[in-house]
């Protein structure tokens, strides 16, 4: 359960988030860990996703009355931020973690329905990163025909689908021995994160702290991140950069009223 910091939209919707399977199974159990690890960090995607849905629509374009470029020019580098950050979490699931359950596993070809999923929204989420990331303030629109809109409908459900799935998938490694999957797990993880870059802490980085509720069906610890990350990325990293008002949490986890959803549009 989320704790919705007003009775207006959140980012909870349109796309429904997961229950993460530890708060009905046994964490104990290597493939309930996996599942549950993979549904906190899919939640953050959603949230994210959401966030853009419920807030670009009333982000004022050039022919409004209100219109003010800056919060355009945020809005789109927000969403460029989102995309990137999709793009490295699967670009780490191809790369390292589905290669070594599969090498762990002994079965070729266990991770291929998650892969051939990825190919159904990549076109999509292309044309989003470039479209965020070379549209002019004044060029940016959300629901004309070729705005931003007409992009994210290409891909959302895809992507959404793909997210939930996933989640089964691991539930599904039940008959795997537990302690060879959790080492096999941590080793993809430790690589995953030495491939993380400098540039990453001022857009990937601002955009998972500011979509991970730590309130979420009573409190979980993520991203497993060192206790002085927020402080560097909100005084440093992020400092002086409006994108980040399109977070649906503030740097510790706490869910904020979404910035652009009027007040009482519930």
């Amino acid at each position: 359960m989320t704790t919705k910091p007003s009775d207006a939209p959140w980012a909870d919707e349109p796309f429904h988030l997961i229950s993460t399977p530890s708060t009905s199974l046994n964490a104990s159990h290597s493939h309930v860990y996996c599942a549950s690890e993979m549904a906190h960090a899919h939640n953050v995607i959603i949230r994210g996703l959401n966030a853009i849905i419920q807030q670009a629509p009333h982000v004022a374009v050039s022919i409004d009355k209100g219109y003010k470029a800056q919060d355009v020019k945020d809005l789109l580098f927000y969403t460029q931020s989102w995309a990137k950050m999709v793009h490295h979490h699967h670009w780490v699931e191809e790369s390292f973690i589905f290669p070594k359950i599969e090498e762990f596993s002994g079965r070729p070809g266990l991770m291929d329905d998650p892969k051939h999923q990825h190919e159904l929204f990549h076109g999509g989420m292309e044309r989003l990163l470039a479209y965020s990331a070379t549209t002019k303030p004044e060029e940016y629109r959300w629901d004309e025909p070729g705005g931003m809109k007409e992009i994210v409908d290409s891909f959302s459900k895809h992507l959404t689908d793909h997210l939930y799935a996933e989640i089964d998938v691991f539930l599904g490694m039940k008959d795997l021995d537990g302690v060879g999957l959790k080492k096999t797990w941590d080793q993809a993880e430790e690589i995953a994160k030495q491939t993380g870059s400098i540039g990453m802490l001022y857009d990937v980085f601002p955009c998972v702290l500011g979509c991970a509720d730590k309130t979420y069906e009573g409190g979980h610890p993520f991203p497993p991140l060192p206790w002085i990350m927020p402080y560097l990325v909100k005084y440093w990293f992020a400092a002086g950069n409006g994108s980040w008002r399109f977070n649906p949490c503030d740097w510790w986890g706490q869910p904020q009223p979404l910035a652009f959803v009027p007040r009482g549009s519930a």
